[in-house]
């Protein structure tokens, strides 16, 4: 089964002050009305009907977040973990795999979603998403790349390599370059920007993690074991303080081997 887990973290302080710490990014109202969050939200409905929905969020927005669903007709079954202090997106992503093993099975895969894109081609993210799974099924940690339409000096970047079934392995990850460098990447035609948004089959995901950061997977299993297992799930607040504060790209996606990427053909705006 496919899981959405809607990352829904962070002030997005490059649209500071609109967006702030009690009022972040995927709250902010579009000129239709809605909000990042609930395009998200009804964006992951569409491919993932019948599952439940996992949002990745703090202590201090659920209610905020609880309400917008509530007012969302897509939204379905939506489920929370909450967070007792910010750790980035591998502590996040790592405590929904663990959640996902537990309340779903082994054979779940995660769809990571950042609440904050602005998606409107559904189809295109429909088809990428079906791509991904493909490829999930195979044991493959898959990341979406969005084709690069200028020589952006802010992204991250992807450089694919081998072709395979529905997307390419990763040959490497770059931090973001200088004009010069984003220049060459944009005219090779062989990177993407990194978009944040992953497929992870939950039972590859945890042991690569085990792999590559046990150092984050160990206090968060203990933080885990130490978590009351209730809707919303408000993870342990000193178990999850002692989990080191880390991207899930530096701390699994650089160090896996089994890594893919699936061309994001549909327009990207973060």
């Amino acid at each position: 089964m496919l899981i959405p887990v809607i990352l829904s973290g962070g002030a997005g302080t490059r649209l500071w002050p609109a967006s702030r710490r009690l009022h972040p990014k995927p709250f902010l109202r579009l000129d239709d009305g809605e909000t990042l969050l609930q395009k998200t939200v009804a964006r992951a409905r569409r491919v993932a009907p019948d599952a439940p929905i996992l949002t990745v969020t703090s202590q201090d927005h659920y209610f905020l977040t609880r309400d917008l669903y509530d007012a969302e007709p897509l939204a379905g079954d939506c489920r929370f973990l909450l967070e007792p202090v910010a750790r980035n997106t591998a502590p996040a992503v790592l405590a929904a795999a663990l959640w996902a093993q537990a309340q779903i099975g082994p054979e779940a895969r995660l769809l990571v979603l950042p609440a904050d894109h602005l998606i409107e081609d559904l189809a295109g993210f429909a088809d990428a998403v079906q791509a991904a799974e493909t490829l999930a099924a195979a044991g493959q940690l898959v990341t979406f790349g969005v084709q690069p339409t200028r020589p952006e000096t802010g992204y991250g970047y992807i450089q694919r390599g081998a072709a395979m079934e529905g997307g390419f392995r990763i040959d490497r990850f770059v931090e973001k370059p200088d004009l010069a460098t984003a220049e060459d990447y944009l005219a090779s035609g062989e990177y993407y920007w990194n978009s944040g948004m992953f497929c992870f089959p939950v039972e590859a995901l945890l042991a690569e993690a085990a792999s590559s950061c046990p150092d984050v997977l160990a206090p968060l299993r203990a933080c885990w074991e130490a978590t009351a297992k209730a809707e919303p799930c408000r993870l342990d607040r000193d178990g999850f303080a002692a989990v080191p504060s880390i991207s899930i790209d530096y701390a699994v996606m650089e160090r896996a081997q089994a890594r893919a990427v699936v061309p994001a053909r549909f327009d990207w705006n973060d």
